[in-house]
């Protein structure tokens, strides 16, 4: 094969495997602009080593972009010592619809906002095996030949990540709340902020509810995690004193799960996404995004 065709063959091989790979690194860096950048990277290298020859190049590919998140997730922690306040996932923002593709590619793998947001909670190679696993179904040996540890490492490493996020009755738990539980809390959420009434949706709070808010540094946020549901109450009620939640409404998918978008004339606009308990009858969580540089990913 000459270098045009080379070129040729992995131009389409982007083409095809780009959304699988930039979905894979997405949900290992909570950063859509960090995960295009790594499927970049990794079609500069790809290409180099004329990709277009390799046998099996799906399976090549995915072992790529997984080690380059890898890598690029290890330098995070240092980054985000310094960051002001609590730090959330890039948020995809999508129109309420059923039928929208990404709604459809999050829901179908199983990993809304919520989650993306616990993966946090885990080191870069528990949270690498849970996505490949979880996410994707790739199996053991396959996930081992990936990340080059034994089958059995990553058993093991998926289950330490597993007991972090709570898997499988968590996310049990935030799959079947997609629709009616959840429909429920956003609903009476979005009621209860556009009314100006915030103390409306305090019922639906579990007592040791948590908010996160993550503006930054650009963005007034809170700084240190808010809890217990009197407090969440309480600062919805002196943001909205403030003019902070006035604006114009729209019930949206967050990273394939439903939420909330908030947009405010001459302001950034806010994103809120919640979590349920257990038991699908309390919010566990509310999170806050107003980051402008987190909320570009915004599909009209």
């Amino acid at each position: 094969m000459n270098a045009s065709e080379d070129k040729l063959a992995v131009e389409r091989l982007y083409r095809e495997y780009k959304p699988l790979l930039t979905s894979i690194a997405y949900r290992m860096l909570g950063s859509m602009s960090e995960a295009e950048d790594a499927v970049q990277d990794v079609f500069v290298s790809f290409s180099r080593l004329r990709g277009a020859e390799i046998e099996h190049p799906k399976a090549y590919l995915v072992k790529m972009v997984a080690n380059r998140a890898l890598n690029m997730m290890k330098a995070a922690p240092r980054r985000r010592e310094s960051y002001p306040g609590p730090w959330l996932p890039e948020p995809i923002i999508e129109a309420d619809d059923p039928h929208a593709p990404l709604g459809q590619l999050m829901r179908r793998e199983r990993l809304g906002y919520a989650l993306l947001v616990l993966l946090q909670t885990c080191t870069p190679p528990e949270r690498a095996v849970f996505v490949l696993r979880e996410s994707f179904g790739y199996d053991y040996a396959d996930i081992a030949a990936m990340l080059d540890k034994s089958a059995a490492a990553c058993r093991k490493i998926f289950s330490r990540a597993s007991a972090k996020i709570g898997h499988p009755q968590r996310e049990a738990a935030e799959e079947d709340a997609s629709d009616p539980a959840m429909d429920r809390f956003v609903r009476s959420f979005a009621d209860a902020l556009e009314s100006g009434r915030a103390e409306a949706f305090v019922h639906l709070l579990a007592d040791d509810a948590m908010l996160l808010s993550d503006g930054g540094g650009i963005v007034r946020a809170a700084l240190n995690p808010i809890e217990g549901r009197a407090r969440i109450a309480a600062f919805f009620v002196g943001i909205a004193g403030k003019g902070a939640l006035a604006g114009r409404w729209h019930r949206v998918r967050i990273s394939g799960q439903r939420g909330l978008l908030l947009e405010r004339d001459g302001l950034p606009p806010i994103a809120f996404a919640l979590a349920p308990d257990d038991r699908l009858d309390m919010v566990r969580e509310i999170y806050l995004v107003s980051n402008p540089h987190k909320l570009t990913r915004i599909a009209r």
